[in-house]
C-alpha cells in the first residue's frame, strides 16, 4: 500500500497526471448524475464507479509504461467478487443471473482478445486480454460486445489520424488501456 501512495505522490507533481485525475472526477460525477438519473441501483453505480476509476489508473499506467499492472486488474476482480456477494444479497432474486452474465462477460471478453492475441502473434498483449476479461466481468455478457466494438472503433480512428499525420509508423505499438477507459465510458454513458 505505502508504494501505492509513494507512486500516486509522484504522479501529482505531473501537471498532466493533475489534469488527468481531474477529468477523472468530472467523468465519474457525470456518470453518477446519469446512473441516479436512470435509477441505477447504488450497487451498480458502485460497480461502475469503481471500474471507471481504476481504468484511468490502468490507462495512465499503459500511456507512459505500455504495462498493464496486474495488481490493478488483480484489485477488481476481487472487488468484483465483493459486489457480486453483495448484489447477490440484497437481489436475491437476480443472484445467479448476475452471476452467469458477470462470467459469461469475463469469458467472451478475454476470450475475444486471446483470439487477438494469437492471430495477432502478440500484438495484442496479454495484459490487454485480461483487462477485457476484468472488464466483462464488470458489465456483463449483455454490454461486452457493443463495449468491444466501440473500443476498437475508437482506436481504429485514433490509429488512422495518427498515420495521416505521420504520428505513429504502421508497425508502431500503441497502448490499448486508453482506448478500453474510452470505449467503457462511452458504453456506459449510452446505457448499453
Amino acid at each position: 500500500m505505502g508504494t501505492a501512495v509513494c507512486w500516486f505522490r509522484d504522479q501529482m507533481k505531473d501537471k498532466k497526471f493533475r489534469l488527468f485525475i481531474f477529468a477523472a472526477l468530472v467523468v465519474e460525477i457525470t456518470l453518477a448524475a446519469e446512473f441516479t438519473i436512470f435509477s441505477y441501483s447504488i450497487l451498480k453505480t458502485i460497480r461502475y464507479l469503481l471500474l471507471i476509476g481504476v481504468l484511468f489508473l490502468i490507462a495512465w499506467i499503459d500511456q507512459h509504461k505500455k504495462k498493464i499492472p496486474n495488481r490493478l486488474l488483480l484489485f477488481l476482480l476481487v472487488g468484483r467478487i465483493f459486489l457480486l456477494l453483495l448484489e447477490w444479497l440484497v437481489f436475491p432474486g437476480m443472484g445467479l443471473s448476475l452471476l452467469i452474465s458477470s462470467t459469461l462477460g469475463m469469458l467472451l471478453g478475454g476470450g475475444l482478445f486471446l483470439l487477438a492475441h494469437f492471430i495477432s502473434r502478440g500484438g495484442v498483449g496479454m495484459g490487454d486480454v485480461k483487462l477485457f476479461g476484468v472488464v466483462g466481468c464488470y458489465t456483463g455478457v449483455g454490454v461486452i460486445m457493443p463495449l468491444v466494438f466501440l473500443t476498437v472503433m475508437v482506436s481504429a480512428v485514433y490509429s488512422i489520424v495518427m498515420l495521416l499525420l505521420k504520428k505513429i509508423k504502421l508497425k508502431e505499438e500503441i497502448p490499448f488501456a486508453p482506448f478500453v477507459l474510452i470505449g467503457t465510458i462511452l458504453t456506459l454513458a449510452m446505457g448499453m
